[in-house]
């Protein structure tokens, strides 16, 4: 008897000990407010904010005011530092680019909610809204962030004028078998809260390697984790976000008219290129650049060759719209690009124009 009342006492205190160092975990960072904001500005060290219902975003916006729109969207951990290297080229291209921090991310709100399909779409509709965006977009979607523009075309195809998928998640994922403990109640939230900073920051080291910047992006990447909630949000999305399953969302896209451009590593090994496969099948208007020894991170690793990607590509709709007139529909369908071997992995490496119109049949 005094054994297993022993035992309930140490069982007792253990389970004391964690509840106070989860709670102490969760204060132990700055508060992501409006004194931290100012304080960010000020420092030159954050773009611009603006509020919204379930939350302030943090923004960065710039190029020519009449130029058309292009939206990135960044991925599952990374903030929209991802886009840093895209603004210079898109923008002396003629285009407006527009770079968000999503919920739980950067230097974005962590709101205290669900963070699932819903929430980030509310998000990007509620930042254009804010901006008075009045124009049908161009979007582009890395990773995660891939899936969150196609769940966002799906909805509102009104709004959007052509899809940019990098490596996009929704499709399916890697397994992952710390993924999946984390996943679990209490004991993911338990990891997350006290060892969550180290593991992720681990992780963006690792993908860094191969960033043009490998000390400015991880100095962006930790300045996220500076402030509370970050591996909340995190964790929460884990649970709840399609970063698998959203074939529906993709097969709607498909049955559009909207031309769709995708952009992938062939060994990327978190969101797996064989996936592109499936991809083709529900989004057959899709044109598919795949380019080998190149993996999830194609994004800030080669920057010139994905912003050349998606600047030839933006200039084929700006073309079709001159064309076809305002309100008027292209003439043709766009020619498919299927995978190609790209050496160095240059834009230079590009042969002819890969997104010319195709030829009308006799």
């Amino acid at each position: 008897m005094a054994f297993v009342k022993g035992a309930g006492i140490l069982a007792a205190a253990l389970a004391l000990i964690m509840l106070m160092s989860f709670w102490a975990a969760g204060r132990a960072r700055e508060a992501l407010d409006d004194t931290a904001r100012e304080k960010l500005l000020a420092d030159g060290a954050a773009y611009s904010f603006v509020d919204l219902p379930e939350g302030t975003v943090h923004y960065r916006l710039e190029g020519p005011e009449t130029g058309p729109l292009v939206v990135l969207v960044h991925g599952f951990s990374t903030p929209s530092l991802v886009w840093d290297d895209y603004f210079t080229p898109l923008t002396e291209a003629g285009y407006r680019v527009l770079a968000y921090d999503n919920f739980g991310r950067g230097l974005s709100s962590r709101p205290d909610a669900v963070y699932d399909a819903d929430l980030f779409d509310r998000q990007l509709a509620g930042l254009l809204e804010a901006l008075n965006v009045n124009r049908r977009i161009d979007l582009v979607g890395y990773s995660m962030g891939g899936a969150i523009a196609t769940v966002f075309t799906a909805r509102h195809p009104d709004l959007v004028r052509s899809l940019t998928l990098i490596a996009p998640a929704g499709l399916g994922v890697a397994a992952n078998e710390n993924v999946e403990m984390l996943k679990r109640p209490l004991i993911g939230d338990w990891i997350v809260r006290l060892f969550g900073t180290r593991l992720f920051y681990s992780a963006a080291a690792e993908e860094a390697r191969n960033a043009p910047n490998p000390g400015a992006f991880l100095a962006g990447f930790n300045r996220q984790l500076e402030y509370r909630g970050y591996g909340d949000a995190l964790l929460s999305t884990m649970r709840h976000y399609p970063l698998t399953g959203a074939d529906t969302s993709f097969a709607a896209v498909g049955a559009s008219e909207h031309p769709v451009l995708a952009i992938w590593g062939e060994t990327d090994e978190v969101v797996p290129y064989e996936n592109a496969t499936r991809l083709m099948e529900l989004v057959p208007q899709a044109h598919l650049r795949s380019y080998p020894a190149t993996g999830h991170n194609i994004t800030f690793a080669n920057p010139g060759l994905v912003s050349g990607l998606i600047a030839d590509f933006l200039k084929t709709q700006d073309a079709k719209v001159t064309s076809a007139g305002m309100g008027g529909k292209p003439r043709g369908p766009l020619v498919r690009m299927e995978s190609r071997v790209c050496g160095s992995c240059s834009h230079d490496a590009a042969e002819g124009d890969p997104f010319a119109e195709a030829p009308k049949a006799n």
